[in-house]
């Protein structure tokens, strides 16, 4: 469980939270970058390679980025965290 980000990890999810994170602004960069290539083309393995390399990119960033996905509340709370916090 995790509840302190670092600027590069990548926030699944909806809404303002993911969307204004560093590691988002930063993974939605390595996705533009690499669009036209990814469109450019037919073959299913090189669009795989394509999406395989900008996961490593994340994850190759110092320190790790890592794809996050927030607890429900119920959840968090099961495992000991108070309501309302971040986590993990």
């Amino acid at each position: 469980l995790i509840t302190v980000l670092n600027e590069d990890d990548v926030l699944c999810g909806r809404g303002s939270g993911p969307n204004d994170h560093q590691g988002n602004i930063k993974f939605r960069g390595l996705v533009a970058t690499r669009k036209d290539e990814y469109l450019g083309t037919n073959n299913r393995q090189r669009k795989a390679q394509i999406a395989h390399d900008i996961v490593g990119e994340v994850r190759n960033a110092k320190p790790p980025g890592r794809f996050l996905k927030k607890l429900d509340s119920a959840t968090a709370r099961r495992h000991g965290f108070t309501r309302g916090a971040d986590v993990y």
